[in-house]
């Protein structure tokens, strides 16, 4: 029961009970239900493409992530750094012996009796130890060196994480212009054939032509409302992934804000594009640094054939002092420095599986930096055969629908001089609806093909 039925029922029987307040009290709650608020609540959004990927890239979760590990990747250089800081270590303790040994004591010539182990229940023990590396054969210098390779390699992560986002939501958002376009067009010609279906009832009633004619045109009609659901579906799923890539509520309803798609510029030589992508692509930059953080790493494993050299010192306030004889119940400090060089003779073969390793470790990385540069290689000519032929097809769109738009005023003309048949009429209806379709999608597929060439290469333009 709609809401103009249900008022005058409550109208009836608050009249009988003569409380008119009650009765628009009523109405109003049942006008103003939740329903119908919520459903004007749905939030709609006029976005660009600019607007878009400025949005998707700061709302970028990977991104985050990739901030997060940079932040590792710093803290990870300072720690190497923190490596040419001296060790510093202080040592304190206090012990309560026990009283159950008896002292021994023995007579020195002009000392008298002397205690060996006197009763000092009480002890404490305080070291202050400091030691510094003078040589290690590199590694401190080579660990520093690894550790900014891998921070700058996560630096450059980030300018390929951006080439991804944009990728993603240019692509939403050109499918979701293309739907657009297409729901525009056929709507125009549903309305276009919903004249047309009028005109031949007319006819009909009058005797001039078959009851089949309407009907076609109205199966023509409901086929295209079929077409409109397909749309519908794909612009509801495509709505929600741009709103998840633009970090937005899902049910933002977005309108996109392009009025005609501008013609890139010229197309360049293949190899233009593939010599740019081969410095540009951030994939690459940052598998060569991580190959330099992996060599840097083979010197520090061979450095470990070599001694190290530091010096150090230490200061001791002990209560007794093992280097006072005889122990006495007091505080005294000592102290020592010192150089020390040490050489371990297990690790020139324990050594050698790690050596193994990091040369492995470096074929594999630089077998993938190959295997990588293939793979764009194939991207770029891949895209670039994507944008050449997206071009070739709007010229041949626009050659189609220049015949489709001739072809259907003619059997448009021949249709209202009763000298055709309806289904020739639609067949030219047809025609010139595809080739509207297929331009515009030939230029909305152009331009993405241009924004992923542009990606492929290592380009982002905004």
């Amino acid at each position: 029961m709609d809401n103009k039925a249900i008022c005058p029922v409550f109208t009836n029987l608050l009249n009988s009970m003569q409380r008119p307040v009650l009765l628009m009290m009523a109405c109003a709650v049942w006008l103003a239900r939740p329903d119908a608020a919520r459903a004007q609540a749905v939030p709609r959004r006029t976005l660009s493409l600019t607007e878009a990927l400025s949005t998707a890239i700061r709302q970028s979760k990977a991104l985050k992530t990739n901030t997060a590990e940079q932040g590792v990747t710093l803290a990870r250089l300072q720690q190497a750094r923190n490596n040419y800081a001296p060790a510093i270590s202080v040592n304190a303790s206090y012990i309560r012996i026990s009283d159950n040994i008896q002292p021994f004591s023995v007579g020195l010539p002009g000392a008298g009796d002397v205690v060996l182990n006197p009763q000092i229940l009480d002890q404490s023990y305080n070291n202050l130890q400091v030691r510094q590396l003078l040589w290690g054969g590199g590694k401190v210098r080579y660990g520093i060196q690894a550790a900014e390779r891998e921070v700058q390699a996560a630096q450059i992560d980030a300018t390929a994480l951006r080439l991804t986002a944009a990728d993603n939501v240019t692509t939403i958002w050109y499918t979701l212009y293309t739907l657009n376009a297409s729901e525009q067009i056929i709507r125009q010609n549903i309305n276009l054939l919903q004249d047309r279906r009028k005109d031949l009832e007319n006819l009909e009633r009058q005797g001039l032509v078959l009851k089949n004619d309407a009907l076609k045109v109205g199966l023509a009609i409901a086929n295209l409302e079929g077409n409109l659901i397909d749309i519908q579906s794909g612009r509801a799923i495509n709505n929600f992934n741009l709103a998840m890539a633009l970090g937005e509520p899902a049910e933002t309803d977005y309108v996109i804000d392009s009025t005609a798609l501008t013609a890139g510029p010229a197309l360049e030589p293949l190899g233009t594009y593939l010599a740019e992508a081969g410095q540009s692509r951030p994939e690459i930059k940052a598998l060569t640094l991580r190959r330099e953080a992996a060599l840097i790493g083979q010197k520090i494993v061979q450095s470990n054939r070599l001694p190290t050299l530091g010096w150090g010192g230490s200061y001791d306030y002990n209560r007794p002092n093992q280097r006072v004889f005889p122990n006495k119940p007091e505080f005294t400090g000592t102290w020592n420095v010192g150089v020390f060089l040490s050489f371990s003779l297990s690790d020139q073969f324990a050594n050698r599986a790690k050596e193994t390793e990091t040369r492995y470790t470096l074929e594999k990385i630089s077998t993938g930096i190959d295997q990588l540069r293939d793979g764009i290689q194939m991207d770029v000519n891949a895209q670039y055969q994507s944008y050449r032929q997206a071009l070739d097809r709007i010229r041949v769109a626009e050659n189609a629908i220049g015949q489709a738009g001739e072809n259907f005023r003619v059997e448009q003309n021949r249709l209202n001089a009763s000298t055709t048949t309806p289904t020739d009429f639609l067949d030219a209806n047809t025609q010139l609806l595809q080739a509207r379709l297929n331009l515009q999608s030939a230029k909305a597929n152009a331009e993405l093909a241009r924004w992923k060439l542009l990606k492929s290469v290592g380009r982002i333009e905004q």
